[in-house]
């Protein structure tokens, strides 16, 4: 076939090769073959479009089989289980046009794929989504759902508050935190660091949050909300993170705000004052004293910070950090 070579500045025969990439998808590099057209003469790489298609539908599909997500097919059917597209975004609190996306071969994030997977796998999640955003639909969906409700016989879903304490509170029992879970402290926290530092994003208050309960213990003997943290990619965060943020605007503690800047993403931004009243004034002054360490930091730079702290280096990627590294804290 031929096509324009700009380098020859000409039509030249071309043929389609394949060769290894490295391809980044959500800030991974994500290795796949791929399938490029070359200029015959000069071995020029040529814009295809529709090779550039197949290239990235590959490159997804490796993302997803790595690390385990469900494919546009599985969203299709979950979301026709249950109705139109506007139906289950209305439900969901998304707009339709991200039930389109997602069905159209885009990833995920991670808490929409959360949202997703209880979707197909709890019955009863669509029950406590009805509860929530029913009233947004038709009367005509809403009769729909009702049926399928009382065909499912389902029990009441827990508040988005009362579920997130029961993911955490296993950590306790375990002994893995000396504290129970408080939603109500992790909020005002929250705030207090959306508050302090203008532009925050998820990856950097993932690292607050950390550094603020680990220096607590480290002072104290003991964290101030009772999270349980992990080894991650991208340094330490809480265990459930995605849900945690989710849960945190779902009730209306925060709202998640695009990001204005050279790469896509939200920020975090508090509705109301985190209430200071919530801590002694030992806690106060901790958080108080991350948040302004950590101030200027970037996310890039307070995740490498975190990386060099020795409960990151001696845990494996998911694994728990205990809290007998707070000891070692590079804060005091």
């Amino acid at each position: 076939m031929e096509k324009y070579c700009d380098i020859c500045q000409c039509e030249q025969e071309t043929q389609v090769i394949s060769k290894k990439e490295s391809l980044p998808v959500r800030g991974e590099e994500i290795e796949t073959v791929s399938d490029v057209r070359v200029c015959l003469f000069c071995g020029n790489e040529l814009f295809d479009e529709e090779l550039d298609t197949k290239n990235l539908e590959r490159v997804y599909r490796a993302y997803r089989s790595k690390h385990n997500l469900l494919s546009p097919l599985e969203i299709r059917e979950i979301r026709k289980s249950i109705g139109s597209g506007r139906t289950v975004a209305t439900l969901l609190g998304w707009s339709q046009a991200t039930i389109v996306r997602y069905e159209g071969g885009a990833i995920p994030s991670p808490s929409h794929h959360e949202q997703l997977l209880r979707l197909k796998n709890d019955p009863s999640y669509l029950k406590y989504l009805f509860n929530l955003n029913g009233d947004k639909l038709k009367d005509r969906e809403r009769d729909r759902i009702r049926v399928m409700i009382e065909k499912e016989d389902v029990p009441v879903e827990l508040s988005p508050i009362d579920f997130l304490s029961k993911l955490f509170a296993p950590f306790y029992d375990k002994g893995i935190t000396n504290i129970e879970f408080d939603f109500e402290k992790l909020a005002a926290m929250v705030q207090i660091f959306a508050e302090t530092n203008q532009g925050l994003v998820k990856t950097k208050l993932q690292k607050l949050l950390y550094y603020a309960d680990n220096l607590h213990y480290k002072r104290y003997g003991y964290s101030i909300t009772g999270l349980a943290y992990i080894h991650n990619h991208f340094g330490p965060v809480p265990a459930n993170h995605d849900l945690i943020c989710w849960v945190l605007e779902t009730v209306g503690a925060i709202e998640l705000k695009p990001y204005k800047g050279p790469y896509e993403g939200e920020i975090i931004v508090p509705v109301e004052k985190g209430d200071r009243e919530l801590f002694s004034d030992e806690e106060l002054d901790v958080i108080l004293t991350v948040a302004e360490y950590f101030k200027d930091f970037t996310a890039s730079r307070i995740s490498d910070f975190s990386h060099r702290e020795r409960g990151y280096l001696e845990t494996a990627q998911k694994e728990i950090i205990p809290f007998s590294y707070a000891n070692d804290l590079k804060l005091d």
